[in-house]
């Protein structure tokens, strides 16, 4: 298409905008002289949008001291969404709190679930429990370990066993964290 018939065609789409949107109270306003002598080329239909990439896993394993670093921030996100760890070593896991909103509106804890624990409903529960900062006690028996909410720049490491070689929910129980503040942790 040559560049005036482009123009022509942008300036045809703009007319239709600006008039075409009246109402129906309103006379339509006549087309400029020379967009009625320029000849309509069809219009292409827009090209679908794709599908947005499946989010890849983020892995933490233990460093060399046996730590797996976990932080979760303001965008409650936790750093990673996978902890791989070897099976029957103990297990230990460094939580800080990389934020600057204050505990009250933004704190973050970390809480190991048992495998095939329901993730939802623990977190539903959780979410009354202020006191104990968002960790259930009527509900402990599904849970391997859990930090204290941690405000901003704080840290905690907690130290525990897993009962096998599997996968076990983590999340944060800070109400209405779940959705985002969740992963897996393997045990392999």
């Amino acid at each position: 298409m040559s560049q005036i018939r482009m123009i022509r065609h942008a300036q045809a789409i703009l007319a239709l905008l600006a008039f075409g949107c009246g109402g129906a109270d309103k006379p339509a306003a006549p087309a400029p002289q020379a967009l009625a002598a320029a000849p309509t080329a069809p219009v292409a239909a827009p090209a679908p949008v794709p599908a947005p990439a499946p989010v890849a896993p983020v892995v933490a394993k233990p460093d060399a001291n046996g730590i797996v670093h976990i932080t979760g921030g303001d965008q409650m996100r936790y750093s990673a969404t996978l902890i791989e760890v070897p099976a029957g070593q103990k297990v230990k896991i460094e939580m800080k709190n990389a934020g600057v909103l204050p505990k009250e509106v933004m704190g973050h804890n970390f809480n190991v679930l048992k495998a095939g624990s329901d993730t939802v409903a623990f977190a539903t529960k959780a979410m009354t429990a202020k006191a104990t900062d968002y960790v259930p006690q009527d509900a402990l028996d599904q849970v391997i370990a859990h930090t204290k909410l941690l405000g901003p720049g704080e840290s905690e490491t907690i130290e525990f066993d897993l009962p096998a070689a599997g996968t076990y929910p983590y999340l944060c129980t800070f109400p209405g964290h779940v959705g985002l503040m969740n992963g897996q942790l393997i045990a392999q």
